[in-house]
Order: C-alpha cells, then structure tokens, then sequence
C-alpha cells in the first residue's frame, strides 16, 4: 500500500464536519478497497468492506460531534464538585458524628456537629484544593440524618420541616467553618515567614 503524504492520524473524537464533507464526498481510497492500483473489478467483499469502513468512519465522526459537548460539561462539572471527595467526607462525618455524640455526654446533637467540624477541619488541613461543596453538603446531609433520628417523634409529628432545615443548617456551616479553619491554619503553617 503506498502512503499518502496528506494523510494525518487523528483521535475519533477530533474529527470534525470538513473531515466528514470529504468522506461524503470522496469516499474511500481505492487502495483501501481493492489492497492494488490495478483496475482490477471489485468483488462482493471489496463493495462490503467499502460500506463498513465508511460506515465505521461515519460512526466515529457523528459519535465525535456528539460527545463533545457533554466532555467539557463532564470536566467542568469534576473541577467544581467530586463525587469521591463527598462520599469519603459523607462517611467520615457520619462516623466522626456517632463517635463524638457518644464522647459527650447529654449533649449529643452538640457532640454531633463538633464531629461534623472536625471533619471539615481535617479536610482543610489535609487537602490542597476548595471542598467547601463537597463537605457542606456532606455535613447538611450528615446533621439531617441525625437530627432526624434524635428528633424521630418530633419528626413523625408533623413537624419535621423544623427538624429538616435545624439539621441542613448547623450541618452546613458546621462542616463549612471547618473547612474554613483548616484550610486558613493550613495556609499559616506552611506559609514561609
């Protein structure tokens, strides 16, 4: 098969509209088709390889123009929120809520949300980016559930709107303020002086 100099290697996602007008246009290299450049006639496998080539490259041309738009929505939406990041800061919250609420005695629901700002406080000390999404909503999600089971006659009493916005809000800032703090204290420690 002799080389083409025009030809360039390119992704399936990079093709765009100018690549697919050509291949409308011009089809197939001959060469592809019959393997020579003699004028030898096309047999019944050469016309079924011509259709499923141009319809592979026509498949990976429309598929291009497809999943663009979702890629860059796709990576704007994993700078700004991460999904293992919250699952990790939901499970330390619940755990760090159950353990701190059993440390404290009669005072468990305060003993829950200083274990929802050690959460934060340890997320901003640790980590090098902004998690305030992440962990407010894991702590907002984290008091709820907990104010939702001290609170479960309450709740099951009509009045579990009350118990509902008191969780989402002290959890939130709860875990926001932590974060805030870790990050400023982490900020302070490794600044140069």
């Amino acid at each position: 098969m002799a080389e083409r100099s025009d030809q360039r290697t390119r992704e399936r996602s990079q093709v765009d509209t100018e690549d697919l007008q050509e291949l409308l246009d011009t089809g197939p290299d001959v060469d592809d088709v019959a393997g020579d450049s003699t004028d030898a006639p096309r047999s019944a496998d050469a016309d079924s390889g011509l259709v499923s080539g141009l319809r592979d490259r026509l498949g990976s041309a429309v598929g291009g123009a497809v999943s663009r738009p979702f890629a860059s929505i796709r990576s704007r939406l994993g700078q700004l929120f991460s999904v293992r990041t919250f699952g990790t800061a939901l499970v330390a919250s619940i755990v760090a809520a159950i353990g701190f609420g059993f440390a404290i005695p009669f005072v468990d629901t305060l003993g829950a949300l200083v274990g929802i700002f050690a959460v934060g406080l340890g997320f901003g000390l640790v980590g090098d980016r902004r998690q305030y999404l992440e962990l407010g909503l894991a702590g907002a999600a984290t008091a709820v559930l907990g104010a939702v089971m001290e609170f479960l006659v309450v709740a099951l009493a009509g009045r579990s709107d009350l118990v509902v916005l008191f969780g989402v809000s002290s959890g939130l800032l709860a875990a926001v303020i932590g974060h805030y703090v870790g990050r400023d204290l982490r900020s302070g420690l490794t600044r140069d002086i």
